[in-house]
């Protein structure tokens, strides 16, 4: 073959809980040179043994392929797994369903790979090469019918192909295929184009998208899955002046919450404080010291505890929600008061939670030992929010700098191709996970802007940030985030955890400040 090498790309998990499987060409997911066409290869749809020969004996066209066709390929039938049996495209079910788990994962890793094609390679006596529109009624139901109509959760149409041929005639009609298919390189496929688009935005544009969408309420009991959206509206008008100035709208919002009454029904966890997260940023934007006191409210509610036992109302196992909830309103206390004892407070908790392993990845919790995607997210962050706001020269500053880094480090070696992170770290082929990818993104983002990380990660903030942006539609919709999740009795648990496709105020308020810091990002260090 060309200069280009093959890599392994995971893209699911059956019902039996193996690792569907994938390969990819090395330029598929190249920004720097794109290919110009791309096309997805699949066999397997019927389960038998025959189709895995065809899809065998086809592939051996792929060093023939030009450097200019990018592509991705998998065999289902190497999963063990019963596609034939299942109906696309799925709705709803994303991804617990576990009776038909594989149609979930195979419908998202084509249409959020945006081919401009896709061949399926079936076996049969009798060969044919049908195009997409060529189905009829009988195609209903079928991948190949459904991708190519457009119809379901995907960005948009993808035309297909359907081989079918021995193995003695199928590199033969997929050479003339391709030839006649994509040869003289047709108009991309509609999904390929929506998230070109989608790429093409700017942070700041995507920015605004969310900021139109998230952000405009807060719930009672609050939760942080809001105040954040709150404190990326205000931080998107203080890098945007040409946004409307959201500061008396949130005042209106949040003003229960300067109440004795209101703030006791909102203090009783880490979610419910971290919701505060907006309040300095507030008192910055209206003059106003109501909103300081509110925080500091929020941080005194952290009891102060020898070092070693984890203050209410953390969870005495220490998970990785609670240091990202301790370090927001602690570390913000200590911006506005000066006052050390809270930063004690949270240099505690991080150093002494005990949760980080050998290959610099965090257990959700000391009771919960599982790689969860979004829980290191959790962990990322607030690493991040606490070296924010510690002095340069505390003693403690440069062991959480080697900390956090080796952190990171262990989930660049994780990252996939594409630039995404999943549900589970440590199992290749669970759902992509968008939460946990920005609150890793905007990590990196932040400590490279701020100086504790070196330019060696500006390529997984990049890829990180170019995967965020196609996963946001221009409404706000979002593409898989994981739902609310506490500790987990086993990994199953986490495996087939619930993800949301639409609005979901999670996903959004972690990727509005997410583009923002990347915007900021870019002002600081252009990409040359």
């Amino acid at each position: 073959m060309d200069e280009r090498s093959v890599i392994s790309f995971p893209l699911g998990v059956s019902a039996s809980e193996n690792t569907i499987e994938g390969i990819s060409s090395s330029n598929y997911h190249s920004d720097d040179a794109p290919p110009r066409y791309k096309i997805a290869f699949i066999g397997g749809l019927s389960g038998t043994q025959k189709c895995h020969d065809v899809y065998l004996k086809g592939m051996a066209v792929l060093p023939e392929l030009p450097v200019d066709i990018g592509f991705i390929a998998s065999d289902l039938t190497s999963s063990h797994s019963p596609v034939k049996d299942q109906v696309f495209p799925p709705e709803g079910g994303f991804f617990f369903d576990r009776d038909s788990v594989e149609s979930r994962y195979v419908w998202r890793w084509i249409t959020m790979e945006s081919p401009d094609l896709v061949i399926e390679l079936r076996h049969g006596e009798s060969t044919s090469i049908i195009q997409s529109e060529s189905y009829t009624e009988r195609e209903k139901g079928s991948l190949l019918g459904e991708i190519s109509a457009g119809f379901g959760p995907t960005p948009g149409s993808i035309p297909s192909v359907r081989i079918t041929g021995t193995t003695e005639t199928v590199k033969d009609q997929l050479l003339q295929t391709i030839k006649n298919v994509a040869g003289n390189y047709p108009s991309h496929s509609s999904a390929w184009i929506e998230l070109e688009q989608r790429s093409s935005r700017s942070p700041l544009e995507t920015a605004k998208i969310l900021g139109n969408i998230y952000g405009y309420k807060l719930d009672e009991p609050i939760n942080y899955v809001q105040g954040v959206a709150i404190s990326g509206r205000l931080r998107l008008h203080n890098i945007s002046k040409s946004t409307p100035n959201p500061s008396d709208q949130i005042s209106d919002l949040v003003n229960f919450l300067t109440t004795d009454e209101g703030f006791e029904r909102n203090n009783k966890s880490g979610p419910n404080l971290a919701a505060i997260c907006w309040a300095p940023e507030l008192a910055e934007a209206t003059g106003e010291n109501t909103w300081n006191e509110l925080l500091l409210n929020a941080a005194n509610t952290y009891e102060t505890v020898e070092r070693g036992i984890s203050p209410s109302p953390c969870h005495p196992d220490f998970g990785c929600e609670d240091m990202f909830f301790i370090s927001a309103v602690c570390g913000r206390a200590f911006k506005v008061t000066n006052d050390s004892r809270f930063i004690r407070k949270y240099v505690d908790f991080l150093l002494e939670s005990d949760v980080q392993q050998d290959d610099g990845l965090m257990w959700h919790c000391r009771s919960a030992p599982f790689f969860w995607g979004r829980g290191n997210g959790f962990a990322a962050l607030a690493y991040s929010e606490a070296l924010t706001y510690i002095p340069d020269n505390h003693p403690d500053r440069s062991t959480l700098i080697k900390t956090h880094t080796r952190h990171l480090e262990g989930l660049r070696g994780r990252q996939l191709p594409n630039g995404m992170w999943t549900q589970l770290l440590d199992f290749p082929g669970t759902y992509q996970e968008l939460s946990a990818t920005c609150m890793i993104g905007y990590a990196l983002a932040r400590g490279i802007r701020k100086g504790w990380l070196n330019d060696s990660f500006r390529d997984p903030v990049e890829k990180a940030w170019h995967a965020t942006n196609r996963r946001i539609s221009n409404n706000g919709d979002l593409v898989d985030v994981c739902t609310g999740t506490g500790f987990q009795a086993n990994r199953s648990d986490y495996l087939y955890r619930a993800a949301e496709y639409g609005y979901d105020d999670r996903g959004g308020s972690m990727a509005i400040w997410f583009a923002i810091e990347m915007e900021k990002l870019h002002r600081a260090r252009p990409l040359n």
